[in-house]
């Protein structure tokens, strides 16, 4: 994180959602984030509140560091929230997490491949008009939703026209339509 923030010349690091695995508060995980905020070199820091960050604001250390936790976040036409709850929003374009999402893919030998991906699409129902970026995981370790395959998580993610969905490898790289992914 810390290479990316040079890279990037940032200072406001945005987390959305899932710092933390257990739903309750634990001493353990407190110790891991005193350790993973103090690493940190941002300035300032935002935590969108995930579904399993409960208590996370009793567990935030006073490290002299600006950390801020909150239901979502908005920048420009851009509404950050972690997709767990529902949103009402005038914002254009809704960025959430949540979901993990990985596309399993199959060559032309017949070897099956899951890698994360990102997904960008149009929403229907009742956010129609607007339109969704998944972001992945940052953490491999983190599990997946195979967005091809699994329904998506979520009230946000379930809006989402997945046929006309577009998947970017992590790299950028467009690889096409969701639709062209999934079983007909």
């Amino acid at each position: 994180i810390n290479r990316l923030k040079a890279l990037t010349k940032t200072k406001r690091l945005i987390i959305l959602g899932d710092v933390k695995h257990k739903v309750l508060y634990s001493m353990h995980e407190k110790f891991e984030l005193e350790k993973f905020f103090g690493a940190l070199k941002f300035k300032t820091i935002i935590i969108v509140k995930g579904n399993h960050d409960g208590n996370i604001e009793k567990m935030i250390p006073e490290n002299g560091k600006k950390i801020t936790v909150k239901k979502f976040y908005t920048a420009g036409n851009y509404l950050l929230t972690h997709g767990h709850r529902r949103v009402k929003t005038r914002k254009k374009t809704i960025v959430i997490g949540h979901n993990q999402p990985h596309l399993r893919m199959r060559d032309d030998v017949g070897a099956y491949y899951v890698e994360p991906v990102w997904v960008r699409g149009r929403l229907t129902g009742r956010l129609e008009g607007k339109r969704l970026i998944i972001m992945p995981a940052f953490n491999e370790l983190c599990g997946a939703t195979v967005v091809n395959k699994d329904e998506l998580l979520g009230p946000i993610a379930k809006e989402l026209d997945r046929k006309k969905a577009k998947v970017y490898m992590m790299d950028g790289t467009d690889i096409g339509y969701l639709g062209s992914f999934m079983k007909k």
